[in-house]
């Protein structure tokens, strides 16, 4: 297996982790969650703890002095909803067209504060 395809299936995995937490989390935002994102709930029920309580993007840490520590894996939630259609569709904007465009929900990665360190103290070790 090349290291392409294993990357495709990594990420597979995750997305699909993904997406069954995600049901769950409907579920509580349906019962005692109401006006909570499913993000928030995600964050809030599922990865919030008593080490990993704050939580930003590699680039959020990176722009406030933070580091992430080698070899830690991400926390994920769904990134904003992105819209796209074949170039060669966007002459005409008919409702077939919009048919054929799709959407797709990224995936966002976060880091927890357990997982960072200040970038002078990376610096020295």
């Amino acid at each position: 297996m090349s290291t392409e395809t294993t990357t495709e299936a990594t990420i597979k995995t995750k997305r699909q982790e993904l997406i069954e937490l995600s049901q769950v989390a409907k579920m509580r935002q349906e019962s005692d969650c109401e006006g909570m994102s499913i993000n928030e709930i995600l964050i809030d029920e599922f990865y919030t703890d008593e080490v990993n309580t704050v939580f930003h993007t590699f680039w959020d840490w990176k722009y406030k002095g933070y580091k992430v520590k080698k070899g830690e894996k991400a926390f994920l939630i769904w990134g904003r909803k992105r819209s796209s259609k074949k170039e060669a569709e966007t002459e005409t904007n008919t409702e077939s067209d919009e048919a054929n465009g799709y959407k797709f929900f990224p995936v966002c990665y976060l880091f927890s504060n357990n997982q960072v360190e200040p970038i002078n103290n990376a610096e020295n070790n």
